[in-house]
């Protein structure tokens, strides 16, 4: 390609908003063009990036034995009704729904169980058939809150999305671990330095699940890491730092507490340490068909881990209870509830089980309780359960080592469904006897713009950005340093000319620019080498060849199909 047809144009400046520096980038070096909150168009720079990074995921996949399918965009809202998720996402505001003029109700698609199982049913009928594993690479849709960070939080995202159908548990994991492997091959052979990490399912599934995390400064993601292991923080099990409770119950008593809403307000006015005090936290869950409300507790010095919450009761969401909704169950206000007198299902942490002579609210405003102790002064949770948010520093059940927290960003998710799906939109198939039973079923995701930015984050310097030669939307740039001499510029023509043939993808820069200008465009799109013909070549027949991280030597026009054959280019 010569850079003066190309399509492209780079800034100095990169827009206000972008606040992250793949963002920052992209957008300087001419990749994407921001039209709308969370909505970009990819330039030809950046949909031959894309491009690459699909081609390495196609390739992979298609190695281990799944193949490409395509699904519409538009979803009819029957099929997410049966599967019981558009109340789950429209609750949340997440789906882009619209009617038809005959009045159908659909939505753009965020991800394509509900269809894809569709058209499984209809077409396997036996075990015979199986397994199978199907993907596309495609835009998918989702109506996000605070669009952010560029291509990491967009309302509109290319994506790949995968789905494998077993007729067994085991045929099940058998298809995941081959997709975690060749999950894991895609990602190093794009040059990136990630984790795989125990993940939760969310709103696709709630079985076994694992995320690709990038590491990055930026990652919206918490990574809790402990020797070889690693967890995002909303599925870590953590062990809190054991605290020396006394075994020598005291006489409970009841004290006055003015305007402790908090527990650090409540522990300096005691001086009780918070370890020593129970929290309740109050809590709406929320289900297809009904609201119910629970109370948490846990100890003062830690949070509570909503996920977990809502995974453990089975619920689609979970809400922090309003003032109002406080007041009317519990006659109280925040920061005075506690589970004495407390006339709802009330549950606790497993850091709760072992305290004694602890405090507590008793849902009188500007009260508390100390020494209070389990079955002697109040029933026991109707069950103590892992609702702990892992900290830094906690232990690791996986690992000798404690938690140290890393940010990612998230490329790939993998993880079981079960018959989660299969069951709720009743696809069957005929097993060895003969008798009918749920497909087991597994998805797999991957980021195809997140993970260039993830690219971007990882690979840059104060210059611009610097591609992995897998993905670079070109893998030499040439120039000739003065336009006006015409022997460079015949040469620049032919080294041209000569790498085309090679397939190596070379970009001459051909304007009647300044050099300088020319090599900090090279630099900021993020060209993998430079190919400048200058001095060297007038006086030794030779050119500099200059690598984007700076190492530069000097070659023969003649030599440079066996440099190129070399460096795999």
């Amino acid at each position: 390609m010569r850079l003066s047809k190309l399509f492209f144009h780079t800034f100095k400046e990169a827009p206000a908003e972008a606040d992250i520096i793949s963002h920052q980038l992209l957008e300087r070096g001419g990749y994407l063009r921001k039209v709308g909150k969370g909505l970009f168009i990819y330039t030809p720079l950046m949909w031959r990036v894309l491009k690459k990074i699909s081609a390495i995921v196609r390739e992979e996949l298609d190695r281990a034995g799944c193949q490409e399918i395509s699904m519409p965009l538009l979803h009819p809202a029957e099929i997410w009704r049966e599967s019981g998720r558009w109340e789950a996402f429209t609750s949340e505001e997440l789906l882009y729904t619209l009617k038809d003029r005959e009045d159908h109700e659909y939505c753009l698609g965020p991800t394509h169980e509900e269809v894809v199982v569709n058209l499984i049913s209809n077409w396997i009928t036996s075990y015979k058939n199986l397994p199978l594993n199907l993907y596309q690479i495609g835009n998918k849709f989702r109506d996000e809150i605070r669009p952010r960070f560029g291509l990491m939080r967009a309302k509109e995202f290319l994506m790949k999305d995968g789905y494998s159908f077993s007729s067994s548990s085991e045929g099940m994991e058998e298809q995941y671990e081959v997709m975690r492997q060749a999950y894991n091959l895609i990602f190093k052979r794009l040059g990136l330095d990630f984790a795989i990490v125990e993940a939760h399912g969310g709103k696709i599934g709630k079985g076994k699940s694992e995320e690709f995390q990038v590491k990055a400064e930026i990652g919206e993601d918490v990574v809790m890491v402990a020797g070889d292991y690693a967890s995002n923080v909303e599925a870590a099990v953590a062990i809190a730092p054991d605290y020396p409770f006394e075994s020598t119950l005291k006489e409970r008593k009841r004290i006055d507490t003015p305007n402790t809403t908090s527990i650090e307000a409540l522990s300096a006015f005691t001086k009780i340490p918070p370890q020593q005090i129970l929290k309740t936290m109050l809590y709406k869950l929320v289900f297809t068909d009904r609201e119910e409300f629970v109370a948490i507790g846990i100890r003062g010095d830690r949070q509570v881990n909503e996920l977990k919450v809502t995974t453990h009761f089975g619920a689609m969401e979970i809400v922090a209870a309003n003032e109002d909704e406080i007041k009317k169950l519990t006659g109280s206000q925040a920061g005075f509830i506690g589970p004495i007198d407390l006339k709802l299902p009330f549950y606790a942490d497993q850091t709760c089980q072992p305290m004694t002579n602890f405090t507590c609210a008793v849902n009188v405003v500007d009260i508390h309780d100390t020494n209070v102790n389990w079955e002697r002064d109040i029933p026991r949770p109707a069950e103590f359960y892992d609702f702990l948010l892992a900290e830094e520093g906690d232990r690791c059940p996986h690992s000798p080592d404690t938690y140290h927290i890393q940010r990612g960003i998230e490329v790939g998710h993998i993880f079981n469904l079960g018959t989660l799906y299969t069951k709720k939109l009743n696809a069957l198939f005929q097993d060895e006897k003969g008798q009918m039973q749920p497909f087991w079923m597994g998805t797999y995701g991957i980021g195809i713009g997140r993970t260039a930015a993830a690219c971007v984050e990882q690979h840059h310097d104060e210059k611009g950005i610097i591609w992995p030669l897998a993905i670079a939307p070109f893998k030499v740039f040439i120039t000739a340093v003065s336009t006006k001499n015409p022997d460079q510029v015949k040469a620049a023509e032919g080294i041209y000319e000569q790498l085309q043939k090679l397939g190596v993808e070379p970009l001459l820069d051909d304007r009647n620019e300044r050099l300088g200008l020319k090599l900090k465009d090279s630099d900021l799109i993020g060209i993998p080498y430079k190919i400048i013909v200058g001095r060297a070549f007038d006086q030794e027949g030779k050119v500099e060849i200059e690598s984007r991280t700076g190492e530069k030597t000097l070659l023969t026009p003649e030599s440079l199909s066996s440099w190129a054959k070399e460096l795999k280019i």
